[in-house]
Order: structure tokens, then sequence, then C-alpha cells
């Protein structure tokens, strides 16, 4: 059986990003690292040591958030009695609730190194013992949107609780890039808010709401169950943050756009001698994403630069038809491709799809007669040989034409490891009379004697 491919979908698409986890042995300094796929941040709220270990770290007194507002903060244009009195406002609130937290500081939190030592130590696959070890992880891929999901409640053996300390979050421009990976692209690293959910009540009870950015007129809305109601952005930003929702924001991108919406304006009043094809979906990110990527026309083309047999009755429907001076800046801006500038059914791959529906034809119509023939017979068969249902499963969706891909070689493994087994009659297999050698299946065949086969 083929390897299974990476499954595609607009949450996929949207929410995916990728994560490096690393631990590093502190005894032999090897490193083992896992590439992970998330689609939320879960990030804890630092403590006020905790926090004071992070400014530290990052050599100042007081995380700085872009486009961050902080709730109670001072003009630097007041007087000095205002100054002094904000300064003692200041410090009296953090000696009793503690110094101020940022989103930066729980996202610096995520993604500090944490010790691995005590009960909590690392198993050094080479040292091969119990080590002291680092364990930090970084950005791979960044995904189009960023959701982050705030650890608010806090569940013990006999309680549980809700942490209720003020996080400032920016509405704009929410920086990435100090927690990526080199290997991770740095085309655009800034996020924009788009959607916050908040928690009314304790961690016994509560009520959820929302608030939502329209992009339509740019104007914050609130939903509390039926009730919707525009709100200015300070609202938002002075709210108990649950969950966040953060949109990748690019000008470059912005530019691309207007530049192409501009070059096909100017194609329109132009004779076009030659067009190309380009995927709906590879537009449809244009217009939406951030990075975009790629222009990839594989939902529709196949890997010989014609259109899928399968989708030649709707491949109109599937691309749009481009000059050539629009895909050129396309194909120059985001590569990938193919190029297409005719749309006709490859001859290749309706060859490999006429022999494949005659082979599920062929081996359907041979098991439907062994069978019968099997099932009709009065004598005992000589040999039976066992089938894994998992692989039969797989063979069925195949000839009844719910899967595009051949099952491969018949794979016994799962149900027997010797060349002799019995078969309990709960294990999940087929028994199929092979009545002639030169039908003999191919892979691992498990001779087997059933329960009821009893000596």
């Amino acid at each position: 059986m083929a390897a299974a491919q990476r499954l595609c979908s607009i949450i996929s698409d949207v929410f995916d990003g990728r994560i490096l986890s690393s631990v590093q042995c502190l005894t032999c300094d090897t490193v083992s690292t896992t590439r992970e796929t998330f689609q939320d941040l879960s990030l804890p709220i630092p403590s006020r040591d905790h926090l004071a270990v992070l400014h530290a770290a990052q050599g100042s007194s007081a995380a700085v958030v872009p486009g961050a507002h902080t709730r109670g903060t001072l003009e630097p244009q007041q007087g000095w009695l205002s100054w002094i009195l904000g300064r003692m406002f200041s410090w009296v609130f953090g000696w009793l609730w503690g110094p101020g937290v940022a989103l930066q500081d729980c996202l610096s939190a995520f993604f500090s190194a944490d010790e691995l030592k005590g009960d909590n130590m690392y198993s050094c696959d080479k040292c091969c013992k119990l080590r002291n070890g680092i364990k930090y992880s970084r950005v791979l891929q960044l995904p189009e949107v960023l959701c982050i999901h705030l650890k608010r409640f806090r569940h013990e053996v006999m309680f549980s609780s809700k942490i209720s300390s003020y996080v400032s979050f920016p509405l704009e421009g929410l920086d990435m890039a100090p927690f990526l990976h080199t290997e991770c692209p740095r085309t655009a690293t800034s996020y924009d808010l788009m959607a916050v959910i908040c928690h009314h009540g304790t961690a016994g009870f509560g009520h959820y709401t929302t608030y939502a950015l329209n992009n339509l007129n740019d104007q914050w809305y609130e939903f509390d169950d039926q009730y919707v109601t525009s709100v200015e952005p300070q609202v938002v930003q002075n709210c108990e943050a649950y969950v966040l929702f953060y949109r990748k924001s690019s000008e470059e991108m912005l530019n691309r756009r207007t530049r192409t919406y501009e070059l096909m304006e100017r194609s329109r009043s132009e004779p076009c001698l030659l067009s190309f094809f380009i995927s709906k979906q590879w537009v449809n990110r244009f217009n939406t994403f951030a990075d975009p990527g790629p222009i990839d026309n594989g939902d529709f083309l196949c890997i010989h630069g014609g259109v899928q047999p399968a989708k030649a009755h709707i491949a109109e429907e599937l691309c749009v038809r481009l000059s050539q001076s629009v895909w050129e800046y396309l194909h120059d801006s985001f590569g990938g491709g193919p190029a297409c500038t005719h749309l006709y059914t490859c001859p290749t791959c309706t060859s490999e799809r006429e022999a494949l529906e005659r082979r599920r034809k062929a081996e359907l119509d041979t098991f439907i007669a062994l069978n019968r023939e099997f099932q009709q017979s009065q004598d005992s068969p000589g040999v039976v040989y066992a089938v894994s249902m998992a692989w039969f499963k797989q063979w069925e969706a195949f000839v009844r034409r719910k899967d595009t891909e051949a099952p491969g070689p018949i794979d016994n493994w799962c149900i027997c490891a010797a060349p002799r087994v019995r078969v309990p009659s709960n294990r999940a297999c087929v028994l199929a009379v092979i009545m002639a050698p030169s039908r003999r299946p191919c892979g691992s065949s498990c001779r087997a004697a059933t329960e009821g086969d009893r000596r």
C-alpha cells in the first residue's frame, strides 16, 4: 500500500502550523528532535517569579509588545505630579498583584528552555540512562491564522481554580519572529487580532462571549448569545482574553495584489495571444492569505501536465483563465506551477485509468466466481487460507470504486507470526479457498485452522 498522503482541507490550510521540539542531553550533548503539526498554542500565564526570570533573560524590566496598550498607563506629556502619582500607583499595583503580564511574556514562557532533572529526567538513547537535559521548541511554519489559548484554568486533585490575571495583548503587530526556527521562512511574521473569546465566571461555572472584527467596515462587535453590539477597540483590549485568533498580515502581499489587479485591468483592453489556466483554489489563497505559497495546479492537473481524467468534465470550473502578463508576474513572485495553456485530458492517465478499471472488473468477477464455487461445493476444501480483514477491506474498497489506489500485496502479519497458527473465531479475517496452485495468494500467506477445526 502506498504511503498515506497528507490530508488537506480548509481547516488545515488556515490553522496548521509546524513546530520543532528538541531535547538536549547535558552529558553527551546529543540533541533529539520531533516535528509536530499544531492548530493552536496553549500558553501558560507566568507567575511573578517566572516573569522576573523571563524579564531578566530578555535584559529588560518589562516585556514590550508592539501596538499593545496597557490599562492604567499615563501619557508622557503629563506633568511631574501626574508622573509621580502614576509611578506610585504602578508600584502599589505591582506589589499587590504582581507585574503586568503581556502576551509576549506568555509566548516567551512557552518557548523558553525547560530543565529536565529530578523526577523529570531525560532518557538519553545514546547514554542509555536517565540524564539531565534541556527541552526547547521553535516554530518551523507559521499558520495563516494563529490560535492562542491561555491556560486560565488550573485543575488539581481536589479542586479547580481560575487564573483571572489580566494579560495585555496587541490589536496589531504581534511579532512571532523571535520564536522561529532558522528553517522557517520569514516572509510574513506579523499578526493582527481578528477575534477574542472571553470567559466570565469561575472554574466551576461561567459564560462565554466573543469579540470579532468585521473587515468590511473595520468595526469590532461583541457577541453575547443572541445579542450583537458594536464596541470600541479599547473595550476589546481591556477584556479578560481566553482564546485569541490572530491573522497573518503582510504589506508586501497587499502590494502584490494591487499590482496583479492592475495587470488584469490592463489585459482586458489589450488583445491576449496566449492564455494561462491557474487553480481557483490557489487564487482564493492569493486573495485571502498573507502567504499563499507557490502556485499549485495539482488539484486539476496530473503529473504529466494534462487534466486528470476524473475531473475532465469540470476542469473549467476548477481553474481561472489569466493573460500571459498576469501569469508571468504571479509565477515570478511565487513560483510553482505547472504552467497550463491548454485544457486537455491526459492520454497517459486515461490509459492507466482504463487498465485499472479492467483490473477491478477481472478481480471482482474472479472473486465472485470462486466464492460461489466454494459455497456450492459439497466436498471439504483441501487447503484454507486466512486473509487479513484489514487488507480485504482495502481491496474491497478498490474493486467497489471507493478508493482509487490498489491495496498492494496481501499483508497478513497482523494475524499470523508463524507459518502455521490457530486463528481464534473472534479474530477479524476472511477465509478464501484457492482452487488451483496458479491462484495461490501473494504476500505472507497464512494456512490456518479455526477454533471449530479441532483435532
